[in-house]
């Protein structure tokens, strides 16, 4: 988990009210791509092209496939996942796997994926405003990943050259564990990518069971004002 300190940071876009309109407009195609019906997405992808490559998480179990002109990045730290990059300059998609390890509402004690998607939130708040960064958060979705509930967080943002950059959480999880999948792309590319994105989705696979009882106790929540102290 990233360590931050919360800060309040407000920018000017230079480009006015236009700039969050074409935002909205992207955020929300994209969810149309990626949460259509089963029957749309049937006759878009029945299965991968035999051209594309295949990455299978050996921790975690999870599969996805993915177009040949992508390329794999270096593994994500444990081996929880890995970063895809697409041709296109400054996108990049990452798929991760993680433990149900933090104290909630569940059955079992644990978070729900609810409180993972609020937490997931305030830390993606934090970890942007410390470098200056301030998000225009769109409303969560609840949509699916591999067959399972899932929730979509979706926000905007300009990079440190002044590019409009939209980014996707898509967040699931388990008993015990969860999967995560993070889309970045420049907005100005999101009719070249949005297709491509909603394919590779498709073909994306869990792996094993995440609602299978785990063996660790769940980690108590940290009061901030007993960190404080």
């Amino acid at each position: 988990m990233i360590s931050v300190q919360k800060t309040r940071v407000f920018i000017r876009f230079r480009k006015g009210p236009m700039l969050t309109v074409r935002c909205l407009v992207a955020i929300a195609m994209l969810w149309l791509w990626l949460s259509g019906d089963a029957a749309q997405a049937k006759e878009r992808v029945t299965s991968a092209p035999a051209s594309w490559k295949l990455y299978t998480n050996a921790r975690f179990g999870f599969t996805v496939r993915y177009p040949p002109d992508w390329r794999l990045g270096e593994p994500l730290p444990d081996g929880v996942g890995v970063t895809i990059m697409s041709p296109v300059p400054q996108s990049q998609i990452a798929f991760s796997g993680f433990l149900n390890l933090v104290e909630g509402a569940s059955q079992d004690g644990r978070q729900t994926l609810d409180e993972f998607a609020s937490a997931h939130r305030r830390i993606l708040g934090e970890h942007y405003g410390q470098k200056n960064i301030a998000l225009k958060w769109q409303e969560d979705r609840t949509v699916t990943l591999g067959g399972l509930p899932a929730k979509q967080l979706s926000f905007s943002y300009q990079n440190e050259s002044k590019t409009e950059i939209i980014e996707l959480h898509i967040l699931s999880l388990g008993r015990n564990e969860g999967r995560g999948v993070r889309i970045k792309f420049p907005a100005s590319s999101r009719s070249a990518l949005m297709p491509l994105l909603a394919d590779v989705l498709q073909t994306y696979q869990p792996g094993r069971d995440q609602n299978a009882v785990s063996p660790f106790q769940p980690i108590p929540k940290t009061d901030p004002q007993e960190k404080a102290k």
